[in-house]
C-alpha cells in the first residue's frame, strides 16, 4: 500500500525549513555516528550511511516535485553516490508519498472547480501509483477505464528554489563550482519545467503514439483531451504489471528478449525518425501486460535533438569517421568536448577519454545483434563513469565539457542498457540511420 500524507509544503520558507531540519538531523547522525566511534563502538561507515540516506529520501519524497526528480537521477548515475543513497533513491522510480483523499479533492477543486466525481462516472480516491511530480488515479467515463494523473500542489511554482536548495548538495557530490555547471543545470531545470506542462505531455503522449504505432508489441496509452486541464491528465488505463516485476519474475529468455526489442526499437524510432525521445527511461515507467505488450507511460521528460548535434553525436558510429583524425576531432569540437583553446594537456586527455568511451558505448550501434546481458560490457560502462569520476582532473574549471544536449540523451541511453542488462536481452539493431549521418 503507498503511503500516504496530508500535506505538501508549498512555500518556498516551508520548503527551506524542510531541508533545514533534515539538514540537522543528517548533521546529529554524523556527530553521534563519530562519537561512536571515539569510545570504541563497532559502527559501520554503512549504518551511518543508510540512516542519511533514509532521512534524504524521506525530505525528498515529502517535497516531491524537483527533490525527487533529482532522487531519480542520482541513483541512475552510477558512481556519484555511494551504494545505500543509490539504492535509496531508486525509490523514487517507482514509489513516493501520495496525497491523502481530502488532499486529493482539494486539488482537484483548485485546479478545475470540480470534485472528481463530478468529472468521472467513477474515482478511486486511493492513489495507484505516486512520483516525482504527480500521481495516477483509477476512474472511468462512459464505459472507459482511465489513468488520471494530477500534479501535486506548489510542484511547478517552486522548480527554481528547490534546486537552488538541494544545488549545494550536488556541487559537494560532485566537486565542481556552480558557474561550470551553470548551463546543464539550466538545462535541467528547463526539462523540470516542461515535464510541470501537462498539455504539452498530452501533445507528447499523442504525438509519439501515432509515430510509435507500428512498432510491434508496444503499446502507447490513448490521451483524452476533454478529460484533461493544466494539472490534469487522463489516458487510458492499462491493466499490466511493472517493468520491474517483469524482471524478477519473468522465466523465459524468449520473452525478455521480445520486450527488450520493443524497449530498443521504440527509443531508436524516437530518436532517429523523430528526433525527440522520451528521456526519462526508468522501469518505473513501463509497464508488460500479459500478452507480452510493453507500455510505455509518462511523456513528461521529452528532449528535441538540434540538427547539428545529432549528426556529430551518431557520426562517431562510422569507422571511417573515428578513424579519420580530422573528422573525428571536427565531431567533438561540434559536442564540446574539444577547445580550440585547450593546452596540449588538456586536449590529450579529453581526446583519450572520448576514444574510450566511443569504443565502449558505441558497441551495441556497431552491431545487427547485439547481447546486452554481457557482463563485461555492462562494467565496462561503469567502471569508465568511475574513471572520470575519480579523475581530479576532470574537476577543474577548464575540464567541464559536452553540451548540454548530451545530458539527457546519455541519461536514456543509459537507462536503456541498463533496463537491457536487467532483462538479460539479446536484440535486433536497425543500422540505417547511419547512412544518414557523415562529416565532411
Amino acid at each position: 500500500m503507498i503511503e500516504e500524507q496530508n500535506k505538501i509544503p508549498t512555500s518556498k520558507v516551508a520548503r527551506a525549513s524542510s531541508v533545514f531540519r533534515t539538514s540537522m538531523r543528517v548533521g546529529a547522525n554524523y556527530i553521534k555516528h563519530s562519537a561512536q566511534r571515539m569510545v570504541g563502538s563497532n559502527v559501520s561507515e554503512e549504518e551511518l550511511n543508510n540512516k542519511n540516506a533514509e532521512e534524504l529520501f524521506q525530505l525528498m519524497s515529502q517535497l516531491k516535485g524537483s527533490a525527487l526528480k533529482i532522487a531519480q537521477m542520482l541513483s541512475m548515475d552510477t558512481g556519484i553516490l555511494p551504494k545505500s543513497y543509490a539504492e535509496k533513491f531508486a525509490l523514487a522510480q517507482n514509489s513516493a508519498m501520495a496525497l491523502s483523499s481530502p488532499l486529493v479533492m482539494n486539488t482537484f477543486v483548485k485546479y478545475i472547480g470540480k470534485t472528481p466525481t463530478e468529472v468521472f462516472d467513477t474515482f478511486d480516491m486511493k492513489a495507484a501509483h505516486a512520483a516525482s511530480i504527480g500521481q495516477v488515479h483509477k476512474a472511468t467515463k462512459d464505459g472507459n477505464l482511465l489513468a488520471v494523473k494530477l500534479q501535486y500542489p506548489g510542484v511547478a511554482e517552486s522548480i527554481h528554489s528547490d534546486i537552488n536548495l538541494v544545488k549545494p548538495l550536488l556541487l559537494r557530490f560532485i566537486g565542481v563550482q556552480e558557474k561550470d555547471v551553470h548551463e546543464y543545470l539550466e538545462e535541467f531545470e528547463e526539462r523540470l519545467n516542461e515535464e510541470c506542462n501537462y498539455d504539452l505531455e498530452l501533445f507528447h503522449g499523442q504525438k509519439f503514439g501515432a509515430a510509435c504505432k507500428d512498432i510491434p508489441n508496444l503499446i502507447i496509452p490513448k490521451y483524452y483531451n476533454d478529460l484533461s486541464a493544466k494539472k490534469i491528465l487522463t489516458m487510458q488505463w492499462i491493466d499490466a504489471m511493472t517493468l520491474q516485476t517483469f524482471i524478477q519474475t519473468e522465466t523465459k529468455q524468449e520473452n525478455k528478449n521480445k520486450i527488450g526489442q520493443a524497449l530498443l526499437d521504440f527509443l531508436h524510432t524516437c530518436i532517429h525518425e523523430q528526433k525527440s525521445f522520451h528521456a526519462d527511461l526508468h522501469p518505473g515507467n513501463f509497464m508488460v501486460t500479459d500478452d507480452l505488450k510493453l507500455v510505455v507511460l509518462d511523456f513528461g521528460c521529452v528532449k528535441t535533438i538540434p540538427h547539428d548535434f545529432y549528426n556529430y553525436y551518431f557520426s562517431l558510429v562510422r569507422d571511417d569517421v573515428v578513424h579519420d583524425e580530422r573528422k573525428l576531432r571536427k565531431c567533438l569540437n561540434g559536442l564540446d568536448l574539444l577547445r580550440e583553446s585547450d593546452t596540449q594537456e588538456l586536449d590529450s586527455l579529453f581526446f583519450n577519454t572520448a576514444l574510450k568511451a566511443i569504443h565502449d558505448i558505441s558497441k551495441p550501434m556497431k552491431s545487427d545483434v547485439f547481447y546486452f546481458g554481457d557482463v563485461d560490457f555492462y562494467e565496462q560502462l561503469h567502471e569508465h563513469g568511475k574513471e572520470i569520476f575519480d579523475n581530479k582532473a576532470f574537476r577543474n574549471s577548464n575540464a567541464m565539457r559536452g553540451s548540454r544536449h548530451s545530458i539527457y540523451l546519455h541519461r536514456a541511453f543509459f537507462g536503456l542498457y541498463s533496463i537491457l542488462y536487467n532483462l538479460n536481452a539479446t536484440v535486433n539493431i536497425d543500422r540505417s540511420f547511419v547512412e544518414n549521418v557523415n562529416v565532411d
